[in-house]
């Protein structure tokens, strides 16, 4: 066993420091498991708090959360619960183990030892605990030469069917690969590649794939790590799409998703919206140049979904001027609304949608310049 560097040597109001004492002072054999033991070493300071207690995570919380005095979140069919502060975010989990009935299925938990429950793990870098309870206080459980494998910048998996029981762990592979610029050990290359050629990614629920391509986006070298997931085939993607991402900032993972064949994902009726304008872009973009009045530039836009609007011109530079036309068409109020024809006393209220949007193309087309004009022309209908 060996020992990092104590971690209560922070601010004393630290939300780390409080959890660290409360342990201390507990009757749990607690353990800071997850990328703090990794990020420690690697000198990166850990941004959330990842705990296992050997025993009720539940109950712990509860009573650490006394102290903290954040917001508890418990999920009672996993044996976990979840803190948020202001600055931090503290999961505390039950040591487990798992048994996966299936290959890609959600596993079965049981209770377990934090060597069992390190022996769940995705990879060696994340498969080390430290502990902060009073006995053993800063001892580091490192039961598959994790700080190793940190050191030498690889990342390698606990056993050969980790890819089958969790194909997810193709994607974390690659985030850390790109995150901390390591290598994938040679014989977890074979597998991942193996799992990636069976097309087990397949067998994976959309929201599972769609948190981990949110996750990846949320990364800072997210571009290098779709250029990976293309060149091993899980999503192939064009070059010329790939390198279209950075321009777009948070709008990004929409282009992403609508260059995809996956038609499972569980977007909300806003993302899909945005996720199909996207797909939509190149017809867009060549209705815009084709464009010469002012109503059929509005017409074209404003049934598009702003984040694509923002894209446009990113993408189609050629169409900014369009762009910036359409931003100041869509502030113009109209002259006339639906009150204003059965003042005078227009037949059927079928037609009132039709005649409002003829006469708002005359207005925006400055063939109608004045709200009189547009009443003259209503009482000549």
């Amino acid at each position: 066993m060996v020992k990092l560097k104590s971690p209560r040597r922070l601010p004393k109001k630290s939300v780390l420091n409080k959890t660290i004492d409360f342990f201390i002072n507990s009757q749990y054999h607690a353990y800071l498991v997850g990328g703090y033991v990794r990020d420690a070493t690697l000198g990166i300071k850990p941004v959330d708090i990842d705990i296992v207690v050997e025993g009720n995570a539940i109950k712990a919380a509860c009573q650490l959360n006394m102290k903290i005095k954040g917001k508890l979140y418990t999920y009672k069919e996993f044996g976990t619960a979840s803190i948020d502060t202001d600055s931090t975010r503290i999961d505390l989990a039950s040591a487990r183990i798992e048994r996966y009935p299936s290959p890609a299925q959600l596993p079965y938990v049981y209770p377990s030892t934090i060597i069992e429950d390190l022996n769940r793990r995705d990879f060696s870098i994340n498969a080390m605990a430290m502990s902060i309870s009073k006995g053993n206080f800063g001892e580091i459980i490192d039961p598959f030469n994790g700080l190793s494998d940190v050191k030498s910048g690889f990342i390698r998996v606990l056993h050969k069917n980790s890819f089958v029981d969790d194909p997810t762990r193709i994607f974390r592979a690659l985030r850390y690969k790109n995150r901390f610029n390591f290598k994938i050990e040679r014989k977890t290359m074979v597998r991942m590649k193996e799992a990636i050629e069976k097309r087990l990614i397949n067998l994976l629920s959309g929201q599972r794939i769609l948190n981990e391509l949110r996750l990846i986006f949320a990364e800072e070298r997210y571009q290098e790590i779709l250029n990976d997931i293309s060149d091993f085939r899980i999503f192939k993607m064009s070059k010329q799409s790939l390198e279209l991402m950075p321009l777009l900032g948070k709008n990004s993972l929409y282009l992403y998703l609508s260059k995809l064949d996956l038609k499972e994902l569980p977007l909300s009726a806003k993302e899909r919206r945005i996720v199909n304008d996207f797909k939509k872009l190149n017809r867009i973009s060549s209705r815009l140049k084709k464009a010469k009045k002012n109503s059929k530039i509005y017409r074209i836009l404003s049934s598009v979904s702003e984040e694509v609007i923002d894209s446009l011109s990113l993408i189609y530079p050629e169409v900014s001027p369009q762009i910036k036309l359409y931003l100041k068409l869509k502030k113009i109020r109209p002259f006339i609304r639906g009150n204003d024809l059965k003042r005078v006393k227009i037949k059927p209220e079928s037609r009132y949608k039709r005649l409002l949007k003829r006469l708002y193309d005359y207005q925006l087309d400055k063939q109608i310049k004045t709200r009189r004009e547009a009443l003259h022309y209503l009482r000549n209908l």
